[in-house]
């Protein structure tokens, strides 16, 4: 079956930047290139089956463009090299180049371990437990990806991942084998897992930006950001959970100093919630200038416990066109 390229399939998905946040650029910008165009200078055909994938994400060098083929990988693939500043690693597709996992009951579809200074754009990715993972990440770029039917969570920043770029980026069906593990995009790790990801320190994957997203038909939140995190940004961007998802809020903001901004979020009861798990995160965080679309018990921004005393911001910028009220507080 024929699929459009990513940056047309983000508009038909509903992602209408000028609805959601006047003067930011619309995603779609032209189509991507045929299998026999270099997706950018320098580009080398990798060869359309999973050995040689992984070959070349096993002999990456700085400065290296991987294009793929018009082709399905089938597969579990892990980059462990890094580029630089001056020379990030490229990985580009063409109209139908898919990563595809297979089986959603284990493994990760695309795994950059400790794999900094990369520029991944514009290919689709399916199957495995979770489908893209960033450990251990700084100075990345993710863009014009398609990611679904994962069995957990679809895109997985943790272990100190910081400083990286997801931008023009889809996530949807989730969760197919374990619904309360299936967010669409999940920042950093639960307390509880620290002594697995961060050495039993927080997990600082800090400074993330996620802009012009579509995440949709999740079966937990559509982004969760958890405690020990700070100081990322999630704007311009269209965030639903599935309408029987096993959450409350199609946003949880559980880090410190995160901005949500211009951006529809419609959620199963309430559209965000803001949690303080672990002090001192769950605190200055805004919610700006966004549409926030809660069930007709919920509210806008629910401020949970401890959150309501501890400085974050809800603007009387944001709307809300259904439930029951804006914030559980008041509005700034």
């Amino acid at each position: 079956m024929s699929r459009l390229p990513r940056s047309l399939a983000l508009l038909s998905a509903g992602l209408m930047l000028s609805a959601c946040a006047p003067g930011v650029a619309s995603t779609a910008s032209t189509a991507l290139p045929a299998a026999d165009e270099p997706c950018a200078p320098g580009a080398v055909q990798v060869g359309a089956d999973a050995d040689a994938l992984q070959r070349a994400l096993d002999d990456a060098k700085p400065g290296a463009v991987l294009q793929l083929a018009d082709a399905t990988y089938t597969g579990r693939f892990r980059a462990t090299a890094s580029g630089t500043a001056d020379q990030p690693i490229v990985l580009c597709g063409v109209a139908n180049s898919v990563i595809d996992a297979g089986s959603v009951d284990d493994g990760y579809a695309l795994h950059l371990d400790g794999a900094s200074y990369w520029d991944v754009r514009d290919l689709e990715v399916r199957g495995g437990q979770k489908g893209v993972v960033l450990d251990g990440v700084s100075h990345t770029t993710l863009s014009g990806l398609r990611i679904s039917h994962v069995g957990q969570e679809g895109l997985h920043l943790r272990a100190a991942s910081s400083d990286n770029l997801v931008r023009a980026v889809m996530v949807e069906q989730t969760g197919l084998t374990d619904p309360e593990f299936g967010e669409g995009i999940y920042v950093g790790s639960a307390e509880s897992n620290w002594c697995r990801y961060s050495a039993c320190q927080p997990d600082r994957s800090d400074r993330n930006v996620f802009e012009q997203l579509v995440v949709a038909d999740t079966t937990a939140e559509a982004v969760d950001v958890k405690e020990g995190t700070s100081d990322g940004i999630i704007r311009a961007s269209t965030l639903a959970t599935a309408t029987e998802a096993s959450v409350d809020s199609a946003v949880d903001l559980k880090g410190s100093g995160w901005r949500l901004e211009d951006t529809t979020v419609t959620g199963p009861v309430d559209a965000v919630s803001v949690h303080v798990i672990v002090a001192p995160w769950g605190e200055r965080n805004t919610v700006s200038g966004s549409d926030l679309r809660a069930a007709a018990t919920g509210v806008g921004v629910r401020l949970a416990g401890a959150a309501q005393a501890a400085g974050n911001v809800v603007g009387c910028d944001n709307t809300v066109s259904a439930g029951i009220e804006l914030v559980t507080g008041r509005c700034t």
